[in-house]
């Protein structure tokens, strides 16, 4: 991660410096066209002048008579005054190839009258050859109009040049093309090159101071950030091995700040998971098993007991009413029927209900029946339609087991209420018998146990368990779950 901090580094002082080349060449540019604005300008304005000047000579001499050039003007670039164009007079090319300004005077069969460097620029050459780049500006001016002065690349540099047309007794003379050198190549490269030489070595200089300090500041910024990183990928490491103990530690509250609280959110969240998990198999184990023991009763004790209850009976048939042995076998028989009704009660106590598939109110609806059909006793069943959390309704649906289970095999009852309903946003489930009842104060290990457990399960969900019972009396559960079981708190009967 630090050479992508030095790489990044190089990459914006690259494109600064491409930044302030493109700024210099736009000035430069900017620059030399504000300057040739000016100086076509200049061009025009001598031209005219010169121009105005050949016209009044025209009075008294012919065309090919007039001399363009002073031979004893320098052989440069001349001078631009308001008074004309100073032009040197060349009658031999020039040894050096120097960008020299000259005049010539067209005829308007286009060809030169006039030169004021011949040697290079002859008499009578057609100007088609001399200066292509010229012909369009010439062209108008021999049809009696001129245009503004041209910037004209050449393969020694830019030149400017200007068409006059020159007018004698009304007619058209000829043409007066002026051309002067604007600015030569090599005085462009003179002025980029040590601009250039600048911004390169200046460039260069903070290339070189830039780079390492990109190293240091990638170092310093990204050692913690790549500590974190490396601690974070551990701790995946291990959680992926199986230590699900493994956490880490929130230092900041930036983008690795909430990746690592979001690693132990999951963390947290997956254990969560596991122990769920293995609650469920437990659970299912536990109904598994529970499934096993009442098949088993099922299929053997109590075939038994109902072959005993039929051999009691046929014993009873058989013997004489007078003899001694008629009281035995009528307990036998009493007996036996109160131990298969029993019996069909722990059955039923152990089945197994898919609360999760039927839901709280189809499974009480379902143990009601089944108490009715299967033992023949009265279950006088009002069940509201409440959508609880899973816990409250596998809570309920083991307590109303209990309790129909005890009002059958220990009070006897031969009528069961069963009653569930919402009142005053609280759930509230109701169980009373006609059994024989029993002393509550009393501790009683028949009774004891399941009623323990049915308030421990009320207690963790925070309810209140109310019993009554008494003697001869029956029994009365009444139990009250508060409003933070419903779904959504919503309830629909």
């Amino acid at each position: 991660m630090t050479f992508s901090y030095v790489w990044l580094t190089i990459a914006y002082i690259l494109l600064l410096e491409l930044l302030l080349i493109l700024v210099t060449v736009i000035i430069i540019v900017l620059a030399l066209y504000q300057r040739s604005a000016s100086f076509t300008s200049t061009i025009e304005h001598a031209a005219q002048q010169d121009a105005a000047r050949i016209t009044r000579q025209l009075t008294t001499t012919q065309l090919t008579a007039l001399k363009l050039g002073d031979p004893n003007a320098p052989l440069s670039s001349g001078s631009l005054t308001d008074n004309g164009t100073t032009i040197p007079y060349l009658s031999q090319r020039s040894a050096s190839n120097q960008f020299t300004p000259f005049a010539l005077l067209i005829t308007p069969d286009r060809k030169v009258a006039v030169s004021s460097y011949p040697a290079r620029y002859p008499i009578k050459a057609p100007i088609s050859k001399l200066i292509p780049y010229a012909t369009g500006m010439i062209n108008t001016a021999l049809a009696g109009s001129s245009e503004k002065g041209t910037i004209y690349a050449t393969s020694i540099g830019y030149s400017a040049g200007i068409a006059l047309p020159i007018w004698h007794q009304q007619h058209l003379a000829g043409v007066l093309y002026i051309e002067h050198p604007y600015i030569e190549t090599s005085s462009i490269l003179g002025i980029l090159r040590p601009i250039g030489l600048v911004l390169l070595s200046s460039g260069l200089v903070v290339l070189i101071f830039s780079v390492p300090i990109g190293g240091i500041f990638g170092l310093v910024t990204t050692r913690g950030l790549v500590r974190r990183l490396r601690n974070l990928v551990i701790a995946t490491t291990l959680f992926a091995d199986g230590n699900y103990e493994q956490r880490v530690s929130v230092t900041r509250k930036d983008e690795i700040g909430q990746l690592e609280q979001q690693f132990n959110r999951m963390a947290e969240q997956l254990l969560e998971s596991i122990a769920q998990r293995q609650q469920l198999a437990g659970q299912n184990a536990r109904l598994a098993e529970r499934s096993r023991i009442s098949r088993e009763l099922h299929d053997a004790i109590s075939q038994d007991l109902f072959s005993l209850s039929m051999l009691a009976g046929g014993l009873q048939t058989a013997l004489p009413h007078d003899s001694p042995l008629q009281t035995q076998v009528t307990t036998l028989g009493t007996t036996t029927t109160n131990t298969i009704r029993e019996m069909r009660a722990l059955l039923l106590e152990l089945r197994p209900l898919q609360i999760e598939e039927l839901g709280l109110t189809r499974s009480l609806k379902e143990l009601a029946i089944s108490y009715s059909t299967r033992l023949g006793i009265t279950v006088n069943a009002e069940i509201a339609t409440i959508q609880l959390n899973a816990k409250a309704e596998h809570a309920l649906l083991r307590i109303s087991q209990e309790a129909l289970a005890n009002a059958v095999r220990h009070a006897n009852a031969t009528e069961i209420t069963l009653v569930l309903v919402c009142h005053e946003k609280q759930v509230t489930l109701t169980i009373s018998d006609n059994g024989a009842g029993f002393n509550p104060d009393k501790n009683d290990i028949q009774h004891g146990l399941g009623l323990r457990l049915m308030q421990e399960r009320v207690q963790e969900l925070n309810g209140t368990f109310t019993l009554q019972s008494a003697p001869g009396q029956g029994t009365y559960i009444h139990i009250c779950l508060p409003e933070e079981h419903f779904c959504d708190s919503r309830l629909d009967r």
